[in-house]
């Protein structure tokens, strides 16, 4: 009696140890379509959880470390971001989250954004593919600020 594996909505009978030949066809279907659902939870280009430190009062574009899409293979993206900025005196916590959605026009990027939250934090992008941002000047003392991002990207390979 075979084993019942399950990829997505397809189930697919497996051999047990032992049991005859004669599965070839039904093992490749599952190979396959174990390989197409795999080549969705990450693709090439893609940007796995990341974080970096956001400075405070930048009037002037920063990279954000890690935050860059090759435009020679990225068509768009899909990024998630979380920014939290602290002081401790006054204990202050501000957080906002959003996504940026990004297209390579062929010459240069575009962002939109939604978010969740001000954080004083503005996002940009290069030419280059560079994410940047500035920041407001939040006052008190022992400030940090950090951005964590993720993205899904369509590669130009579609």
């Amino acid at each position: 009696m075979p084993k019942i594996l399950t990829v997505g909505s397809e189930e697919f009978d497996f051999p047990l140890q032992g049991e005859n030949a004669g599965y070839g066809e039904q093992i490749t279907d599952w190979a396959e379509a174990v390989s197409d659902a795999l080549a969705t939870v990450e693709q090439p280009n893609d940007i796995t959880r990341t974080s970096a430190t956001i400075l405070n009062n930048q009037s002037s574009p920063v990279s954000i470390a890690g935050f860059l899409f090759d435009s020679a293979e990225v068509l768009s993206f899909q990024a998630t971001y979380v920014v939290v900025i602290t002081t401790s005196s006054p204990a202050t916590q501000v957080t906002e989250s959003g996504t940026i959605l990004g297209n390579y026009t062929g010459s240069d990027w575009v962002i939109a954004q939604q978010n969740v939250g001000t954080s004083g934090v503005a996002f940009d992008i290069t030419a280059g593919g560079q994410v940047q941002y500035t920041s407001s000047n939040v006052a008190g003392s022992g400030y940090v600020g950090t951005i964590v991002f993720s993205a899904k990207v369509i590669n130009e390979s579609v």
